[in-house]
C-alpha cells in the first residue's frame, strides 16, 4: 500500500534529480555511458519516476521506489566526486556495469569499488586532496606526516574479515606506505530494509552498538595486524538509508565512521598519523 509522500522532501528528490542528470552528462563526457538496461541506470530511473509522480501531485509514492533513489543518489554522490580523476576510471565502469542493489548482500565488484569512491569522497569533503593509487587511496597528511595509504575493504562474511585485513596490510607493504584498513560494513545491515529510529541520537547509537560488536568479535585479529606494524589502525565504516520522523526529510542517508587503532605498546608515529587523518573524516560532513 502506498503511503502518503511527506511534503518536505520535495526540494531534497529534485536535487537528487539535478544530481543524477549531471553525473550522467559528466560520465558522457568522458566516454563512459550509463546503459538504461543497467543496474544504475535502472537506479537513476527511479529518481525520475518518483519526481514525476511528484509533479503530477499524485500525493503517494511507493516506498521502495523511494528507497531505491535514496541509493541512487548515494551511487551519483560517489561518482560526482570521482568523474575526471584518471586512475578511477576502471572504478567507475564497474559501478556503472555491475549489479548495484545496494541493500541486497550479493558480492559485486561494483560494489566493491563504491567503496573506494566513498572512501575518495569522505576525505575530499573533509579537506583532504586524495588520489587513487596503491593501496586504493593515498592522502597527503598535514604536518609533515607524508603521504598516508589506505586499503579499501568491504566484507561480505564474517568469515572473509580475516583474509580481507590480510590483504589490506599487504597491499600498504607492497605500496610502500603507512596507513590504514578501510572496512565497509554495509552487508552487516539488514537486508533490503531502512534503519527505522525515533532520534538522530537513537540511529548512532543503533549503528555503534552494532559496529562495537563486530569490533570485540574481531578485535584479536585487529590487534595482532596492528601491533605488527602491518597497519596503523582499522577503520570501520557503515553507510546506511534511515527513517526517523523527527528529521526533516525524515529519509535519507547516513554514513557513520568509526576508529578502532588500540596498541599493547605505544607508537606515536602511528598515533600521530591516526590523529591527522581522523582530522579530516571529522571534518567531513556526516552525509
Amino acid at each position: 500500500m502506498n503511503a502518503p509522500l511527506p511534503q518536505q522532501l520535495t526540494t531534497t528528490l529534485a536535487d537528487a534529480l539535478v544530481k543524477v542528470d549531471n553525473v550522467v552528462e559528466s560520465l558522457k563526457k568522458h566516454g563512459i555511458k550509463v546503459s538504461s538496461n543497467s543496474s544504475v541506470g535502472s537506479l537513476f530511473a527511479k529518481v525520475r519516476q518518483l519526481n514525476k509522480q511528484n509533479a503530477e501531485a499524485s500525493g503517494a509514492y511507493d516506498p521502495m521506489k523511494f528507497f531505491a533513489s535514496m541509493e541512487a543518489l548515494w551511487i551519483a554522490e560517489a561518482l560526482e566526486m570521482a568523474v575526471g580523476e584518471p586512475k578511477a576510471r576502471e572504478a567507475i565502469r564497474r559501478i556503472v556495469g555491475s549489479e548495484m542493489n545496494l541493500s541486497g548482500r550479493e558480492p559485486s565488484r561494483g560494489k566493491d569499488a563504491l567503496w573506494e569512491l566513498d572512501v575518495f569522497r569522505r576525505l575530499r569533503l573533509g579537506g583532504a586532496n586524495p588520489r587513487f593509487d596503491e593501496p586504493d587511496v593515498v592522502v597527503s597528511l598535514n604536518d609533515g606526516l607524508g603521504d598516508y595509504g589506505i586499503a579499501c575493504k568491504k566484507v561480505y562474511l564474517e568469515s572473509g574479515v580475516a583474509g580481507a585485513l590480510e590483504e589490506g596490510c599487504s597491499q600498504l607493504k607492497r605500496a610502500g606506505l603507512p596507513g590504514v584498513v578501510a572496512f565497509n560494513l554495509d552487508e552487516f545491515m539488514e537486508e533490503k530494509a531502512m534503519l527505522h529510529a525515533p532520534t538522530r541520537t537513537a540511529l548512532v547509537s543503533e549503528v555503534t552498538q552494532r559496529t562495537q560488536k563486530f569490533i570485540f568479535r574481531h578485535a584479536a585479529e585487529f590487534q595482532r595486524m596492528i601491533d605488527r606494524n602491518s597497519c596503523d589502525g582499522v577503520l570501520l565504516s557503515v553507510s546506511v538509508v534511515y527513517e526517523i520522523p523527527e528529521v526533516s526529510p525524515p529519509i535519507g542517508l547516513a554514513r557513520i565512521p568509526f576508529q578502532f587503532s588500540h596498541r599493547s605498546t605505544p607508537n606515536q608515529a602511528a598515533t600521530a598519523r591516526l590523529a591527522a587523518l581522523q582530522r579530516y573524516i571529522d571534518e567531513a560532513p556526516k552525509q
